[in-house]
């Protein structure tokens, strides 16, 4: 799937969404970013809940009011992967097994391919 390019500001809050992995305010983000306005911050929470990026995962409360919490509906691998190069996609998973020394990492991504290989057979 094509996902729609994130701005700079975008961006931010994606990554405190995806880094901080939980739900989180406006507040929430201000708090983890540089120095973002909240004004900032809502107003682009507001457009990422139009394009279908983050959703409304529940209420909290800040101080003495209450507000919206919000999580990331795709992952960032997903994001990222979908403005790759199908051709690229070979380089980066080559240089990722070249350079990794975890076992268990090698292992998992053998599974993956093992298990794509069967679902492919089977079509």
């Amino acid at each position: 799937m094509n996902y729609i390019r994130l701005t700079k500001r975008e961006n931010q809050i994606m990554d405190i969404l995806w880094d901080y992995n939980q739900e989180m305010s406006a507040n929430d983000i201000k708090l983890a970013s540089n120095g973002l306005s909240i004004y900032t911050i809502q107003q682009v929470l507001q457009h990422l809940l139009s394009i279908g990026y983050i959703e409304v995962a529940g209420i909290g409360k800040n101080n003495k009011s209450i507000t919206r919490l919000y999580k990331p509906i795709i992952s960032e691998s997903e994001y990222v992967s979908s403005h790759i190069k199908k051709d690229t996609f070979a380089q980066l998973a080559a240089n990722y097994i070249q350079n990794n020394d975890d076992l268990d990492a090698i292992n998992d991504l053998e599974k993956l391919i093992q298990k794509k290989k069967k679902e492919l057979a089977g079509k």
